[in-house]
């Protein structure tokens, strides 16, 4: 996956050129916000997921913005907040609805948009946008730490494995031989 993911990534140097990223490239040109290892991806993860589930527009730019300082890895970041997509974002809003009146004990007050005046619009707005707001946090937090969770255990897991192919194959083994 890591390497199929730096063939698609665009060019560090090619980002760094465009004219409209010049004010912001100092903070870009970072190497450490580029590297693939456990600590970057993983904090990209994070970033990502959480600034995916809080804002509805301008997800990319903000993770990337926080990536950069955070010195997690921006292209990571930047990808994770596609958990919120247009086929993604009706079912996750009505779930972070749910989850909000449950939690803060509104779970029987139902917005009520089918009526005509816009004063009774305004109210089921603001009386859906608290509980929606209180679950896309919880989501945010809970999602963030899971996905920072569950990339260092992957990523440990997978060097396990790899050692494990390592001793199985002798090559460890030869290795060691040729240093006596």
């Amino acid at each position: 996956m890591r390497k199929w993911f730096k063939r698609i990534s665009p060019d560090r140097e090619v980002l760094l050129a465009n004219r409209w990223l010049r004010p912001i490239a100092h903070r870009l040109s970072h190497p450490e916000i580029w590297h693939f290892n456990r600590r970057n991806v993983a904090r990209g993860v994070a970033l990502g997921l959480f600034v995916g589930f809080v804002l509805p527009l301008g997800q990319i730019v903000v993770a990337a913005l926080l990536a950069a300082t955070a010195r997690g890895n921006l292209l990571v970041a930047a990808a994770a907040t596609l958990v919120t997509n247009p086929l993604t974002f009706p079912p996750i809003y009505y779930a972070a609805y749910r989850t909000g009146s449950f939690l803060i004990g509104s779970a029987g007050e139902s917005p009520q948009a089918n009526r005509a005046h816009t004063g009774a619009m305004m109210e089921a707005l603001t009386s859906a946008s608290l509980p929606t707001l209180v679950g896309l946090l919880l989501f945010a937090i809970v999602s963030a730490a899971a996905g920072f969770a569950l990339v260092h255990l992957g990523w440990r897991f997978s060097l396990a494995r790899q050692w494990r192919r390592r001793m199985q194959s002798g090559a460890v083994d030869s290795y060691q031989d040729g240093k006596d």
